[in-house]
């Protein structure tokens, strides 16, 4: 931790606090120095209504700030850091500046006990002059650019502290900020995947055709662009398999590989139902799919299990085969070739599926609306609906509607949009217009409100008040630092600087 940021911490003053973390997040000041006023033999970094932001001291700093970014930093990284530092340090030249206008100044007493109060420089609880010196040589500061340093910080104190004055918090705002956070919803919602409704958009013979022969370009675009997931195939098998494992503890390996030998049998035998005797027999976990493993690419095949369907073949059961696991028997579905599907024959194909995302939204749509409507009318999730597209029914759990975000939801303007639809609704209410959130849709009820207890305002008020004072606040001090820098002269070459 910085000399500046023990002083921070020790700062005792609300007031000063807010001011002194504000100071922090504009300008930094930890562990540097401000810019000076006349430049250096180096050069400009930039001039702020014709003052000079000297070259060196922009250069010291961005190196503070590439090293509190780590390292490895790529050039466009390293390039957006120093445009931000040049940033920082134009906004404090202007913070000065402004202060010296309005007559505000920083005497030597006042940076005297700044100084003084410091642990750091005091022995058995006293300021001393050769702790003083010691530790600001460990930070490589000479007393002189400290104790500057330690004057422009104080200054901007006074400055921000006078334009903050500005920011005035009503007793109405106070209520109705209390009211927000006192207030706790639950939402309980059904997110509409539109792969769930794919199956559900009708596409004609005609209209692929049509689509086909009007789309040639964007048609092989999708092609070239799916082409390895796709239409360049790799061999492929689809197996079944009844596992009984060997590595278990206190397993019979010649025990289990004789009852294998004897499953392998009944599978084999003239219609034999192997789901059945998955289903009694297998240890895999394939076993609640009734010992199906899907079509899976060769080069993610077990190399015995390969091994074992290619010497048995497409539409057979294998013996009993020993794997890392146990013994298999395994049923092979089929096996694929690898080959590549020319895009001709995948034209079709493509076409349908396009077609499909253009339509999907609509049929999402028309979905959500009878989604709505059901719900309403039921007081409750219509289950005949949701299973029937295997849409997951969820609750956020209880937040404040003074929240910026919502659990399992998060931020951002479409939460923002909910937020303000769930601070009018009532319990048990579903919004009539679904939310997208990162393009998906969400069918929402307000699952249940707790409304604020009135005898809770007094106690808390005061503790609302202060948070919405820092927040006004700080707002208004930024908005005041903006328009600074807008009504401001400043040349800037910190490209030319970055790259000297």
């Amino acid at each position: 931790m910085s000399l500046i940021e023990k002083m921070r911490n020790s700062t005792e003053s609300t007031s000063t606090r807010f001011l002194i973390i504000l100071v922090g997040v504009i300008f930094a000041f930890a562990g540097g120095r401000s810019a000076r006023g006349q430049g250096c033999a180096g050069g400009m970094a930039a001039t702020v209504n014709g003052e000079t932001i000297a070259l060196a001291d922009f250069e010291q700093e961005v190196r503070r700030d590439y090293q509190r970014a780590g390292s490895g930093l790529a050039d466009e990284k390293k390039a957006e850091i120093a445009g931000l530092t040049l940033d920082r340090m134009v906004q404090k030249a202007l913070v000065i500046q402004e202060a010296k206008r309005l007559g505000l100044a920083v005497s030597s007493d006042e940076i005297a006990r700044e100084i003084k109060k410091e642990e750091l420089f005091q022995k058995e609880g006293k300021f001393d002059e050769k702790s003083y010196l010691e530790g600001l040589d460990k930070i490589g500061l000479s007393r002189a650019d400290f104790e500057k340093d330690t004057h422009d910080r104080l200054l901007i104190l006074k400055m921000q502290d006078l334009v903050a004055r500005g920011a005035v918090v009503t007793n109405t705002e106070v209520r109705r900020a209390w009211e927000l956070e006192a207030t706790k919803v639950d939402l309980t919602y059904v997110r509409l995947p539109p792969t769930n409704f794919y199956d559900d958009v009708v596409v004609s013979d005609a209209d692929r055709d049509a689509f086909v022969s009007a789309n040639g370009p964007k048609l092989e675009e999708r092609y070239k662009a799916d082409y390895e997931r796709s239409y360049n195939l790799p061999k492929r098998y689809h197996l079944h398999t009844i596992l009984l494992r060997t590595d278990l503890p206190g397993a019979d390996k010649e025990e289990v590989k004789a009852r294998a030998e004897a499953i392998a049998a009944q599978a084999k035998a003239p219609g034999a139902d192997f789901a059945a005797l998955a289903l009694r027999w297998s240890e895999d976990l394939s076993v609640k799919k009734r010992g199906d493993l899907g079509v899976i690419a060769a080069d993610s095949v077990d190399p015995v299990r390969a091994k074992a369907a290619d010497e048995s073949g497409a539409g057979t059961v294998t013996g009993a085969v020993e794997t890392g696991l146990g013994f298999e028997i395994l049923r092979v579905e089929s096996i694929e070739a690898a080959r590549v599907i020319p895009v001709e024959e995948a034209k079709p194909g493509i076409a349908v599926q396009m077609i499909k995302d253009e339509r999907v939204d609509a049929v999402v749509s028309e979905f959500a609306a009878r989604l709505v409507s059901a719900w309403s009318a039921a007081g409750e999730v219509p289950r005949e609906l949701t299973e029937g597209k295997a849409l997951a029914v969820d609750t956020t759990g209880s937040f404040s509607l003074a929240d910026e975000e919502v659990p399992r939801l998060g931020d951002g303007p479409a939460v923002a949009e909910l937020l303000t639809a769930v601070k009018l609704a009532k319990a048990g209410q579903v919004l009539t217009v679904p939310v997208s959130v990162k393009g998906i849709p969400y069918v929402i009820q307000v699952s249940s409100r707790e409304e604020p207890n009135e005898a809770e305002f007094e106690t808390q008020s005061a503790g609302v008040r202060a948070r919405l004072e820092m927040f006004k606040k700080s707002a208004f001090v930024r908005a005041w630092i903006d328009q600074l820098v807008k009504d401001a002269t400043v040349e800037r070459y910190v490209a030319r600087a970055a790259s000297s």
